[in-house]
């Protein structure tokens, strides 16, 4: 199971498992000896979750390391995993039969997830609408089989062992999943966390805060390595040094691109906030989704982040004039916070905003990536943001890519490096005049020497995608 959402980033059908609170009678061990005792254990080949459970188990519950060794047909032996209906048949054979949902119960207070509905995620992204219905149909058959049960012609002790399976896969099935996750990193069973992704959109990420996977970009908002809260605070906050200009200045103005789902400007208020109370925070976000207040009311929202989220949450909608263009927004007003979100095409509103000679102590930029999302990362519109900009400030980004920071660099900023968040490349932060770290002399051999450090090009503002990455690749094709 676990291996699964690991390997594949299996979306799954949101509130669907085969589950078990306390005993699920199908999954056991058969001893002759107590279970403290076990020294040999054979393990059935039908189910690596249950051996995977059998180990979490002996090696952390009882932190005991049994020699393991699997069978291909069953015979009695003094200490075996059995499932399925060879656990119903041969428990009678052993003095001693151990129920592992049951120990894991005991141990955790959680119910164990033993199956999945996992759907290949190209299949998922390319054949949405029967993905769709095929969890509908399977959600009503299954309401349907447990509302008509008892006129099915089945053993009393099979509609017993069915209706005492959970079906559901809510908060608790989450939490136990991602503890079994965990249990498996620290045996070496798996290499890293998993996140785990519906086909609704929602994804939990490995800190356990909620994103969304957007279908138009095929990208999730935030790393699910990281995690949304993690990703905020490590690549974006702390990078522009809210915490230090919160505590050094009476008023902090912060350019956010991307709104997203709010998880950068959330954090930046709680950090500001905790290092000065007293502190005025200016805030403008972009924002190209008209309706993105609604995905973040259905979100689960972080306890950490409930103060700011309330802020978010009581956004109003209004106008703004910007250049001789208006714009829909929404915005807050209140005290030392003014929080105004720009809906609108990203690079439009940049320019206007430059236009207005409006200046910020801090650049969150995270728009989509530049493979999807080519237009936000040029050379040009990066000239627009320098100008956005005070000789200190910093702009800060999870991308890595060679064409960005050569952007960043002709755009006339100085870039350094930030330590990897939830994946092995450094993101980078940039600036005019400010402190930032220095860019190693491999990432300068790397930015003069690569012919794919050349920047995406746009004079207009204005070119597609597609022809930003036509014109790219035409110039780096000539080296």
């Amino acid at each position: 199971m676990v291996l699964q959402l690991v390997r594949l980033r299996a979306p799954l059908y949101p509130d669907l498992s085969i589950s078990s609170y306390q005993e699920v009678g199908s999954v056991i061990i058969g001893c002759d000896t107590p279970i403290e005792d076990v020294q040999t254990i054979y393990l059935t080949k039908e189910s690596k979750t249950s051996v995977y459970l059998t180990r979490v188990i002996f090696e952390i519950f009882f932190k005991k390391n049994p020699e393991y060794r699997f069978f291909e047909n069953y015979k009695k032996r003094q200490t075996v995993l059995l499932i399925g209906d060879k656990a119903l048949e041969y428990k009678k054979d052993y003095k001693y039969v151990y129920d592992l949902s049951k120990i894991w119960f005991d141990k955790t207070g959680l119910p164990f997830t033993f199956a999945l509905w996992c759907v290949n995620k190209d299949f998922f992204l390319n054949n949405k609408e029967k993905v769709n219905s095929f969890e509908y149909q399977l959600k009503k058959n299954v309401k349907e089989f447990f509302d008509n049960i008892e006129n099915f012609e089945l053993e009393k002790s099979r509609k017993d062992y069915l209706k005492n399976l959970d079906y559901g896969f809510d908060k608790k099935n989450i939490e136990a999943v991602k503890l079994f996750a965990k249990y498996l990193l620290e045996i070496n069973l798996i290499k890293t966390l998993p996140d785990i992704r519906f086909t609704d959109g929602r994804v939990i990420t490995v800190d356990g805060t909620q994103t969304f996977f957007n279908f138009e970009y095929n990208e999730a908002y935030h790393s699910t390595k990281a995690g949304a809260y993690t990703e905020s605070l490590y690549k974006f906050t702390l990078p522009c040094k809210v915490d230090k200009l919160s505590k050094e200045k009476d008023e902090i103005n912060i350019l956010d691109v991307g709104f997203g789902l709010g998880y950068n400007v959330a954090v930046a208020i709680k950090v500001a906030r905790e290092n000065n109370p007293d502190v005025k925070i200016n805030i403008i976000s972009i924002e190209k989704d008209p309706f993105f207040i609604d995905r973040i009311k259905s979100m689960e929202i972080p306890e950490i982040l409930t103060d700011e989220y309330n802020i978010i949450k009581n956004l109003q909608p209004s106008k703004i004039k910007i250049n001789e263009r208006y714009y829909n927004t929404y915005t807050y007003l209140e005290g030392n916070l003014n929080l105004l979100v720009i809906v609108g095409e990203g690079r439009e509103i940049i320019y206007n905003l430059s236009k207005e000679n409006y200046k910020f102590d801090a650049v969150f930029y995270d728009p989509f990536s530049p493979k999807v999302n080519t237009e936000m990362w040029t050379l040009d519109l990066f000239k627009v943001v320098k100008n956005l900009m005070t000789e200190k400030a910093i702009l800060a980004t999870y991308s890595a890519s060679l064409p960005v920071r050569k952007g960043l660099i002709e755009a006339g900023f100085k870039i350094g490096l930030v330590e990897p968040v939830g994946r092995k490349s450094h993101s980078t932060v940039a600036t005019i005049n400010g402190e930032i770290p220095d860019l190693p002399e491999k990432e300068k051999k790397r930015l003069s020497t690569s012919p794919l450090a050349e920047p995406y090009r746009d004079e207009c503002l204005c070119e597609t995608k597609d022809k930003i990455l036509e014109k790219y690749y035409q110039r780096i094709n000539k080296y």
